[in-house]
């Protein structure tokens, strides 16, 4: 047989073999990718033997003495005392997203007309934020400050963590707290409000 007739079979046979894997449903490249993205054995297991987040959290404010309340297994609510106020933080744990979510939420309505302005101190805020973000709350008329940490692929929180989260959403707190008081309450405009505000945490250091 000719040289370029047997190579012409051969390349009939393949395309005849790859499409019988096709109507059999063999596409073995795709079964190897699919195969690739599914999560091992090893991982779902170590997910599921994987303590509650929260557990962490509730051993911390032990040791540190915060006033503290768990709401469930996957909910917990402390309070840490600031140099304005008492912060009240509130910390779950989603275990689908793999992720503990962290939120501080500013007691107190805003007045009415007061919502653009609360939304630029929002904006000012978040730009010296290194962690975190915040947010308006127009059902509540309120700021609110959110965080996560993402514990993607059965991964533990550990103390560090934990405390990390807490630290950021403290000194954000020291920072959003008083600025939000001086535009609803002392009229100031957004700018002047958060200048003010970290003046008087600098002055109290």
């Amino acid at each position: 047989m000719p040289y370029n007739e047997y190579d012409n079979n051969k390349n009939n046979n393949n395309d005849e073999q790859h499409i019988h894997q096709y109507e059999n449903g063999l596409n073995y490249t795709d079964i190897s990718i699919k195969s690739s993205l599914k999560p091992s054995a090893s991982l779902q297991s170590s997910k599921s033997l994987r303590p509650c987040p929260i557990a962490v959290f509730e051993r911390l404010c032990v040791a540190e003495n915060f006033d503290y309340e768990r709401i469930s297994e996957t909910e917990l609510h402390l309070s840490i005392n600031g140099t304005w106020c008492e912060h009240d933080i509130s910390l779950v744990w989603n275990a689908k997203k793999e992720q503990v979510d962290l939120y501080l939420l500013f007691e107190g309505r805003t007045p009415s007309g007061r919502t653009d302005d609360m939304c630029r101190l929002v904006i000012l805020i978040n730009e010296r934020l290194q962690t975190g973000h915040f947010d308006y709350w127009a059902s509540k008329n309120s700021l609110v400050y959110r965080d996560r940490i993402n514990l993607a692929g059965g991964a533990k929180l550990n103390i560090e963590q934990a405390m990390s989260l807490l630290s950021g959403a403290l000194e954000a707190a020291e920072r959003g707290y008083p600025a939000c008081q001086y535009v609803v309450w002392a009229g100031k405009s957004p700018e002047e409000a958060l200048d003010t505000a970290l003046l008087d945490l600098a002055n109290y250091v």
